[in-house]
């Protein structure tokens, strides 16, 4: 009956019914859109539209039914003569027949959440600790913590298993029929598919993959969207073993500079020569239209649906090369939808939730005026009508946007206190700092650089607390400003002075990073070495710096070695009283003896929003420490949180305020006051912090690819 049911015949007779339900219910769908009164009027639902359709089919026949169904949809629209389905006066409902089954499938595979009610809900009412924090004036935690705390009371969700369990080899065939359906650049839907046909990420299920895509790439197999996500894929893209799947790819669709970065990333020399000769050959073939037909890769079927005429050709590669040779050409202004969501969400902050002061809000109008004149009307409407700040809105209404500059700001109401003065609520500088400098001149970098250059002469190594800041309302961002924390002294080095040369900031940046007796602290550096990277891209030592370690992996390490411990409880109470208390770091290099009720997980992993696989149990536990951020860290292993007021601050203003300089400063030099916590700490257990710090693989980025060569 099963193999009677699998006929082809069957197949396409499923597929027949899909297509003219899709048609039916779509129409229904965007019909009802247009008498709603609300613009928000959301997507066609796949997963429900999947479930009316495939619930109904017996589970054991339904996976094989993917594949049979994906096979015969060219069948399907030759025999119907047309590829597109949909609902007539609604372009945006129409999709290829393919693409709607790969909606459908992917929508029905995902796992599903429930929500299961308590047995004995409790009324929400407040515990003892949110009793105390009310009577101390405080708000018992934040709204989404006071939000979750309440949701939970009434129940939990669970994650539902999809009926069907996808074997490996369901999984490879379906990727074969998925890779050749044709989707939208934009298209996310193979981040998606990635994780419905192989879940767990198993190394073994990936190397099957790779392989395959490579194969189907070969043979001209590939549709634009699948070949370009998987060159990106970091895995993925190492099974390419051929250069000349760049040309294939610009033959397709409008390849990006980071994808083909990442393709030729962590390669050999040789194999990075070849994509430079592939870029070449390109170039040649955007001169002519004969260039053009000569070059194209004899594997691409002249009929591919993918496949970019002449015109969109020439576009992609000029804009391909500009991009790789660091040539941004669009506009540094911020994005209009992130200013107004700024504005909103910042007056929040100022006006209801009390975090911001009146000057970081000051801030960040000018900043955005300054780019964006135009919403001069926006901003005095929302300090009118969602603030009723009238004053303000008088004083914005009065202003001149199209005379400010962005990054000079003129503002007489700021607080003027030493940066170095203590605080009662915040973590504070040791009495040892003398002072934070500001290094924006020639003659300062250069005293910096000497200085640094000294302290390497006289000590065996120098421990330097490290961290840059950027600006959220540029784009593309990249580092403004670079925190260098001694023990007695502070420097912010300005990164975009025109007081110093280029050169200047070559020479010490390649110092600093490429010494090894000086040992950069930062937490989770990785990102500000990207930004560091988008001002300074040629700069060799930033791809491969030698001693930057991570505190947030040290004090991981520390955790997880007093875990381990004998008499761990008695010296948790002695050194680190905090980790008796929280149960996530108690939790924290124990083992996890645990089962999972398989009707409420998916292969033992939890899965995010969207459908992506979170890291395994024993990983995610290890993550939490670091995820509740370095102001957490501080706070537990130092007494106090770091002040995070000025965080979201506009970090390209200059002069920098003294609010500003006091958190860039902190930041940098908390990473020294912890990094000596976890010595002392590791010392009392008979530990030398040092084999641990040893243990810190280094960080090692491929340079640009025309870094190396010019084209």
């Amino acid at each position: 009956m099963t193999s009677d049911f699998m006929s082809s015949t069957n197949a396409l007779n499923v597929l027949h019914n899909t297509v003219k339900n899709y048609e039916k219910d779509v129409l229904q769908f965007y019909m009802a859109n247009e008498r709603a009164t609300s613009k928000f009027t959301g997507r066609f639902d796949f997963k429900q539209f999947a479930k009316k359709m495939f619930d109904p089919i017996e589970t054991e026949v339904l996976g094989p039914l993917y594949v049979g169904m994906l096979g015969e949809c060219h069948t399907w629209m030759h025999s119907h003569q047309k590829s597109r389905v949909g609902a007539n006066g609604f372009p945006h409902s129409f999709v290829s027949v393919p693409e709607l089954l790969l909606n459908m499938i992917l929508a029905y595979q995902l796992p599903q959440q429930r929500f299961v009610p308590n047995d004995n809900p409790k009324k929400d009412e407040p515990g003892p600790s949110d009793r105390s924090r009310q009577e101390d004036g405080g708000e018992g935690g934040s709204r989404k913590k006071r939000r979750n705390s309440q949701a939970a009371k009434r129940g939990k969700n669970v994650t539902i298993n999809p009926r069907v369990t996808l074997s490996d080899e369901l999984s490879v065939k379906l990727l074969e029929e998925m890779l050749k359906i044709p989707l939208a650049a934009e298209s996310k839907l193979w981040k998606t598919a990635k994780y419905v046909l192989c879940p767990s990420n198993s190394p073994h299920q990936m190397e099957v993959f790779g392989e395959i895509i490579a194969q189907n790439t070969e043979a001209g197999l590939i549709s634009f969207n699948a070949l370009n996500y998987f060159m990106h894929d970091q895995v993925i893209t190492q099974h390419f073993k051929n250069p000349a799947t760049i040309l294939h790819a610009l033959y397709l669709g409008p390849l990006n500079a980071q994808t083909v970065e990442v393709f030729a990333a962590n390669r050999s020399a040789e194999f990075r020569r070849s994509c430079r000769d592939v870029l070449r050959v390109a170039v040649r073939a955007s001169k002519d239209p004969m260039s053009f037909q000569h070059s194209a890769p004899s594997n691409i079927d002249k009929q591919h649906p993918d496949r970019v005429k002449y015109r969109d050709f020439i576009e992609t590669v000029k804009q391909l090369v500009k991009d790789l040779n660091g040539e941004y050409q669009g506009s540094s202004g911020i994005h209009v939808g992130w200013a107004c969501a700024a504005i909103k969400k910042f007056g929040q902050k100022r006006y209801v939730d009390k975090t911001w002061r009146d000057e970081n809000y000051y801030d960040l109008l000018w900043t955005v005026l300054a780019q964006r004149p135009h919403l001069k009307k926006f901003v005095v409407d929302v300090l009118e009508k969602n603030y009723g700040d009238y004053e303000a809105a008088k004083f914005w209404r009065r202003m001149q946007p199209y005379q400010m500059n962005p990054t000079v700001i003129f503002n007489q109401n700021v607080i003027t206190d030493d940066p170095l003065q203590p605080t009662e609520e915040f973590l504070n500088f040791s009495p040892q700092v003398q002072k934070i400098f500001m290094v924006s001149t020639e003659k300062e970098i250069r005293d910096l650089h000497q200085l640094l250059e000294y302290k390497v002469s006289r000590e065996e190594v120098v421990y330097v607390g490290v961290d840059a800041e950027w600006s959220a309302y540029v784009s593309p961002s990249k580092a403004t400003i670079l925190q260098m924390a001694f023990y007695d002294l502070v420097y912010i080095l300005d990164l975009e002075s025109h007081q110093i040369s280029p050169e200047s900031y070559h020479l010490f940046l390649s110092y600093l990073f490429d010494t090894k007796e000086v040992v950069k602290i930062g937490f989770q550096f990785g990102e500000d070495l990207h930004q560091l990277r988008a001002g300074f891209r040629n700069c060799a030592t930033l791809y491969r710096p030698n001693n930057v370690l991570c505190v947030g992996k040290l004090i991981m390490d520390l955790v997880e070695e007093v875990s381990k411990l004998n008499h761990a409880e008695e010296f948790k109470r002695d050194h680190l009283p905090f980790l008796i208390d929280d149960p996530t770091v108690m939790a924290i290099g124990k083992e996890d003896d645990t089962k999972s009720d398989p009707n409420e997980s998916i292969s033992n992993e939890s899965v995010g929003d969207l459908g992506e696989p979170k890291p395994m149990k024993e990983e995610s536990v290890k993550q939490q420490l670091m995820n509740k951020g370095l102001s957490y860290l501080c706070e537990k292993f130092l007494g106090k949180p770091l002040d995070k007021t000025e965080q979201c601050s506009v970090w390209d203003r200059r002069p920098l305020r003294n609010l500003q300089l006091r958190y860039a400063a902190m930041d940098a030099y908390c990473m020294l006051m912890l990094y000596d916590k976890c010595s002392e700490v590791f010392s009392k257990m008979g530990f030398e912090v040092k084999e641990f710090l040893d243990k810190q693989s280094p960080i090692r980025i491929s340079l640009p690819l025309l870094s190396e060569e010019k084209l």
